[in-house]
């Protein structure tokens, strides 16, 4: 039996110009695989259920060309214009769609999702705590719990607040835990501070219960010596004292309330290829005034969603999937929205300051947001620092990971930790995430929070630099590659896996090493210049000032792609040579796979120690 490429992988043929009737079913044809038996007759197994249906060619052929949801009446009409000699067969071609449809290789857009929301609801982890990753900006920390203050006065919610101090100034330590202590005599919620003094503590006590980790511990979220940032480290402090429980994550330059943009609805969008939209403003005071507040309790908007099954979320207004939104989708890129697609993780938008170092991702904008980019030379110029900004989504969607930090986490399973150093650490969580668990779905919910950093950042210089990832940007697209290649159910073992594969990688010969860096790098300086070519192509009416920055970019890594030089990534020194990265790699590759092989059994002493962990601290 000869065996064919994936019938999933089959491009799509053009649409014929057919006027839908808006009240008529849209049917969609399923993903499976396709063997042959003879020169006229194969076998087609669909992966929904794994059922064998025997079928010409010509009805394969027709099957490929209904893989959107559409009317009838559009399949039929492309169908006799994609494949040769059919001719006027309408009413032939009708009936082999009818019986596609009783055999249920084509399914009904009702159908699909009523499937969808025919599970039963998980129940879901308690709340653990609001953990406050904090390191030495004392006036930022304030800002934000003067406005969970405002949030504890308004709805009374009485919830744990934990202090994740990073900080090596002892007067800022000092203020930092004067601050929560005010914060505690205002609202009267219980708050926990944990500094360096409590990272030991509680590192003796995980060594003494697993003495295997002892080695990795300090690096896990300990500060020690290392002078790179390490957003990780409160993150990985935060997943331990949360085990078997959910939680809530802050950074404390961002605030409440929680905003709403004007093009904001109910719903979820099932489009994988679903637009974020920015929107750009003079000052902090613009962004902020934009939309309007939501009244509800914020952390309760999340929590409904957070560790709740896409399914029984589906069955709810806020959530509910339109059918129309359905037209014109592929259903075989649809696999995320299954009914016990668990909701691992909620995230929102920002207003204020951008997330990320470099304005590149502005660039490749939708074309209302580019308008408002671009809309005059001295906006512009104020723009690209992405300093007052409004970036977030119309519509409820989820991803399978996402590269910002997500606000709630349902901890009740294991989640991963992350790499404690340098920039990137929540991306790499997410992807890890999805290792772990990978019928776990992100949800980004249409709101967005205050971001409002210590100090006005200069963000263009780094865009107009060629692009250069750093060392977990690389993990997140090394560890995306691993997953359709394992199949363990457990996600303890999954991360022992993905350790040892770390372990090969860190292990390969320095030339392999260096050639594997080099690779990468010119792929991700390549796929940048083919998305700014495309805008490029695209905006036909843009202002000579977005063109000359723009090509400008695109030379900046032109440059670097066809320049041999040492392979090196954002986080090592500038003047690496090509031995130095490639021991570079292996070092840090094998640094997180050792953190990756004890991480199971220490969440899992976590889990079992509930509360009583963070108590004790």
């Amino acid at each position: 039996m000869d065996y064919q490429i994936n019938y999933g992988a089959v491009p799509v043929g053009a649409t014929a110009a057919v006027r839908p009737d808006p009240n008529a079913p849209l049917y969609a044809s399923v993903d499976g695989f396709v063997a042959s038996l003879s020169s006229s007759e194969c076998v087609f197994m669909a992966k929904r259920d794994g059922e064998p249906h025997v079928m010409t060619f010509q009805v394969l052929q027709a099957m490929d060309q209904c893989r959107e949801f559409r009317t009838l009446d559009e399949h039929i009409a492309r169908i006799l214009t994609t494949i040769p000699n059919l001719g006027n067969q309408r009413e032939g071609m009708q009936r082999v769609l009818e019986s596609l449809i009783k055999r249920g290789l084509m399914v009904a857009e009702k159908d699909f999702i009523t499937e969808l929301a025919n599970v039963a609801p998980r129940v879901q982890a308690p709340l653990r705590a609001i953990f406050i990753r904090a390191c030495d900006r004392p006036a930022q920390l304030e800002r934000l719990l003067i406005s969970l203050t405002d949030y504890e006065r308004r709805f009374r919610a009485g919830r744990h607040y934990v202090l994740l101090d990073d900080s090596v100034d002892e007067k800022n330590i000092n203020r930092q835990r004067d601050l929560l202590r005010e914060f505690a005599r205002s609202t009267g919620c219980k708050v926990s501070h944990i500094g360096a003094g409590e990272r030991r503590k509680l590192a003796e006590r995980l060594q003494k219960a697993l003495p295997q980790s002892r080695a990795i511990l300090p690096h896990l979220f300990e500060r020690g010596a290392e002078p790179r940032f390490g957003g990780g480290r409160g993150w990985n402090l935060a997943l331990l004292l949360s085990a078997g429980a959910r939680m809530a994550l802050f950074d404390e330059d961002q605030r409440l309330p929680l905003r709403r943009f004007e093009s904001a609805r109910s719903g979820l969008d099932p489009d994988p290829n679903g637009k974020s939209f920015a929107r750009f403003y003079r000052n902090f005071d613009g962004a902020q005034g934009a939309g309007e507040e939501v009244s509800e309790d914020p952390f309760a908007l999340h929590l409904e969603a957070c560790g709740q099954s896409l399914g029984a979320l589906s069955a709810n207004e806020a959530f509910r999937l339109d059918r129309q939104a359905l037209r014109g989708l592929n259903l075989s890129r649809l696999s995320l929205l299954s009914p016990e697609a668990h909701v691992i993780s909620t995230l929102q938008g920002t207003y204020g300051a951008s997330r990320t170092e470099s304005g590149a991702w502005m660039y490749q904008i939708d074309a209302e947001s580019r308008a408002d980019f671009w809309r005059d030379r001295d906006s512009y110029l104020r723009n690209v620092e992405s300093r007052n900004l409004w970036y977030g989504v119309p519509q409820a969607r989820v991803s399978s990971a996402v590269f910002f930090s997500p606000f709630v986490f349902d901890n009740s399973l294991m989640l991963p930790c992350t790499n404690p150093l340098g920039r990137g650490e929540d991306g790499l969580f997410s992807v890890g995430t999805s290792f772990c668990h990978p019928d776990s779905v992100v949800m980004e919910l249409p709101l967005s929070i205050g971001h409002v950093q210590e100090s006005e950042r200069t963000r263009s210089d780094k865009t107009m630099q060629a692009h250069t990832p750093r060392f977990n940007h690389f993990l997140c697209d090394f560890i995306q590659r691993q997953v359709p290649s394992h199949r363990a159910g457990d996600p303890g073992q999954r991360m022992h896996l993905l350790a040892e594969v770390l372990r090969d990688l860190a292990s390969a010969t320095e030339r392999e090493r260096i050639a594997h860096l080099r690779e990468y790098l010119s792929f991700a300086r390549a796929d940048l210049i083919e998305r700014l070519q495309q805008q490029l192509e695209g905006a036909k009416d843009a202002p000579v000032y977005w063109e000359a920055d723009m090509r400008a970019i695109v030379q900046a890594n032109g440059k670097a792609l066809t320049t041999k030089s040492a392979p090196r990534l954002a986080d090592w020194d500038d003047a690496s040579s090509e031995r130095d990265c490639a021991d570079a790699l292996s070092s840090e590759l094998r640094q997180l796979a050792d953190a990756y092989a004890v991480w199971p059994a220490l969440w899992q002493h976590a889990h079992e120690q509930g509360d009583k962990l963070l108590a004790g601290l």
